[in-house]
């Protein structure tokens, strides 16, 4: 949609106070014409810059209007890459004076700091609905949203903690009936990329050229190993773990953050992952690993899972793993070894929800290290 900023010099509708400067929007050979409630005559009438002159009589106050207006139309056209806007959504958007929008209201109630998956589903529904009111979150928009993110090939799993947030969000913000209950997300069954002892052992010994920079195949195997060594962490926990906030001695301490949990780990730091660690460590730096110095986390994040891969190709390892696998071979291999549940959710970072936890405390650390260590052991 092509969207600009003009002066009506329709001669009917001058007034004292000039010609109406107004909205004009085209699409599909379709044209609408919006009224800003401004007037200017001509010669206070910048026509390339659509702006008045200094001599208007309400410059100022003008001026911070339509600079406020064309903020909305750039927000609007750089929006329209994913999705087309009808007139009626344009003209809500650039006119409507109090926004009591859906994504306002929710970004305003998070921590300043705060970019966990709420956060990412309410951006992913701006993204598609810009700045829209509550009263125009329905039903049935919500399931366009949940059809349109499936066809450009989002992740059923990921779809489905998208709808679940934001309905958690709109109960927690909203008197009104929910729009996103109801909205269902088939998702198949997968499997779980999960290492064998024979597949860590070959990671293990594998001699791997060491490239400059922090990525090949050398870099990735350690960052695997250190996740699967720390307690099955994720790879964005890897990647902002510092020996000056997150290192006591033997043991790092760290908030696993998914889902604004923020469920605190204590794990020990055991012989191997220090082996390993001993090659990043740097005085020009306080991070465990190099990831930090990536500018752009997402290529990387693409970069160690295709690499990943290839590695697991080379080495013929039974499965192709990915950088979470890490977390799934630790979890599989406590199952495998019998150990208590309790124990491990306290060591990965799982929120326990059972009735028996609300009546018990966390197991010791020398219980919990125990069973760490048979879990990471590779005979």
């Amino acid at each position: 949609m092509r969207i600009s900023i003009k002066l009506h010099k329709q001669k009917s509708a001058e007034t004292h106070e000039g010609f109406p400067v107004v909205v004009y929007a085209s699409q599909n050979y379709k044209e609408k014409v919006w009224r800003t409630g401004y007037f200017c005559k001509p010669n206070h009438w910048n026509g390339k810059l659509a702006s008045p002159m200094r001599k208007h009589p309400n410059y100022y106050l003008f001026l911070d209007y339509l600079n406020d207006l064309k903020r909305r139309i750039n927000e609007i056209q750089l929006k329209e890459a994913s999705r087309r806007f009808t007139f009626e959504e344009v003209k809500e958007y650039l006119f409507r004076v109090n926004r009591n929008t859906f994504y306002d209201i929710v970004m305003d109630a998070f921590d300043p700091d705060y970019k966990g998956t709420q956060w990412s589903a309410i951006r992913s529904f701006d993204t598609l609905y810009p700045k829209i009111p509550l009263d125009q979150v329905t039903h049935d928009l919500v399931v366009e949203y949940h059809t349109t993110l499936l066809k450009r090939g989002n992740k059923p799993s990921g779809v489905d903690s998208y709808i679940r947030s934001l309905k958690s969000l709109w109960n927690k913000h909203s008197d009104r009936p929910n729009p996103f209950k109801g909205v269902k997300t088939e998702i198949p069954d997968t499997i779980k990329r999960v290492a064998s002892e024979g597949d860590i052992r070959k990671l293990i010994n594998a001699e791997l050229e060491v490239t400059g920079g922090i990525s090949g195949a050398h870099h990735f195997r350690n960052y695997w190993l250190l996740m699967f060594y720390l307690g099955g962490i994720d790879p964005e926990v890897l990647a902002k773990l510092r020996y000056d906030q997150n290192l006591a001695a033997d043991r790092i301490v760290f908030n696993r953050d998914k889902g604004r949990s923020k469920t605190a780990c204590n794990n020990k730091v055991f012989p191997e992952v220090f082996a390993i660690l001993e090659e990043y460590k740097e005085d020009s730096y306080p991070y465990f690993v190099p990831i930090y110095k990536s500018s752009n986390y997402k290529t990387f994040s693409g970069n160690f899972n295709r690499r990943l891969k290839q590695l697991c190709q080379r080495l013929e390892l039974d499965v192709e793993l990915r950088p979470k696998s890490a977390r799934y071979t630790f979890i599989d291999r406590a199952q495998q070894l019998l150990v208590d549940e309790r124990i491990t959710a306290q060591i990965v970072g799982h929120k326990r929800r059972t009735t028996t936890s609300i009546y018990t405390n966390d197991f010791p650390l020398s219980v919990q290290d125990e069973m760490h260590h048979q879990i990471i052991a590779i005979r």
